[in-house]
């Protein structure tokens, strides 16, 4: 595993993991991407959306966005237009539920749902002048991202390199956390839309569960036992952290990737920097400055200029370069 000295320092005005994290989710606006929007069907009769910011370029990023974001998000059209610019054609999905519009099945997204990735892929693949697909990935979407790489015996050979940042690859670890922390600060924000999403679902759930219980929830671990896990035909709550955290596929990578996660995350322990498991893979690399929040790496909130989007064209153009030469 190269582990990689990184540069990035924050800018003074945001000190410490909560402000780096907070300000650019909420003040950050991203002008000039235009999306056009395609609805995909899937092999379960749903259906997927993928929002693309075109260019006639055979080289093609799918970027996949967090836990109840978007390709509105805008660290995912700030990223989008990162590799416009760097001649990438961009491809943002949408996880199912997430692009403004109820799926048709129960079914939604989840921590380890790396069915649908496969599908946008295949999609791409078949219907996209490209000959070369770069995967980027953020958070659960970085989860997403190494899982998909790591548990495949093989994958396109089309598929190079990818990012994945501020990846929770520990998912135990990580909602144990988030669930000690200040409640409103972030756990609350993403339980409220879960649970608004689960309770529009709740008539047609193959288990039991019924408004009062749903409006009970309060944590991450009691949500993902009495829904995600039940839904998605797991156990219990960690079972499915288990079995969808992607730190144990990462020594099974074999392309080019880039894993970039802050020290001071406020969402992450230290079980979710995976040393030992980067050391037993030559192909991933593992950047982790000592400041960037969770998906944050600002490095000025004014110019909009974002050290992730950087990093993520430098990195894959690297290892373009080195195909090539190779």
């Amino acid at each position: 595993m190269p582990l990689i000295d990184s540069p990035y320092k924050p800018p003074v005005y945001l000190p410490g993991g909560d402000l780096q994290s907070i300000i650019p989710a909420i003040a950050r606006v991203v002008q000039g991407v235009q999306y056009r929007r395609e609805r995909i069907k899937t092999p379960d009769h749903d259906f997927i959306d993928i929002d693309w910011v075109d260019t006639t370029s055979t080289k093609v990023a799918l970027v996949i966005h967090g836990l109840e974001a978007s390709a509105e998000s805008a660290y995912i059209k700030g990223m989008s237009k990162a590799l416009h610019v760097a001649g990438y054609k961009v491809a943002a999905m949408n996880l199912r539920g997430c692009s403004g519009e109820i799926n048709h099945q129960v079914r939604s997204y989840h921590s380890g749902s790396t069915d649908d990735v496969e599908t946008v892929i295949h999609h791409i693949l078949r219907n996209t002048a490209c000959e070369n697909l770069v995967l980027i990935g953020f958070s659960l979407g970085g989860n997403l991202v190494l899982k998909y790489l790591g548990e495949r015996i093989t994958i396109p050979s089309i598929i190079t390199a990818a990012v994945a940042i501020s990846v929770p690859c520990d998912l135990h670890s990580c909602a144990i956390h988030l669930d000690s922390r200040i409640p409103f600060l972030y756990r609350d924000r993403f339980l409220r839309t879960l649970k608004q999403k689960a309770a529009s679902r709740i008539h047609n759930l193959p288990f039991e569960l019924n408004h009062q219980q749903l409006k009970k929830i309060s944590t991450f671990l009691e949500f993902d036992d009495y829904y995600t896990s039940q839904l998605y035909g797991f156990r219990d709550a960690v079972d499915y952290y288990v079995q969808c955290s992607s730190k144990q596929f990462i020594h099974r990578i074999t392309i080019p990737t880039l894993v970039l996660t802050a020290k001071n995350d406020p969402f992450f322990t230290s079980s979710c920097f995976p040393f030992d498991e980067c050391s037993l893979s030559s192909k991933v690399y593992l950047e982790t400055p000592e400041a960037g929040g969770h998906v944050g790496f600002c490095v000025d909130l004014f110019s909009g200029i974002y050290y992730s989007e950087q990093r993520a064209v430098a990195f894959l153009a690297l290892e373009a370069r080195q195909s090539h030469i190779a």
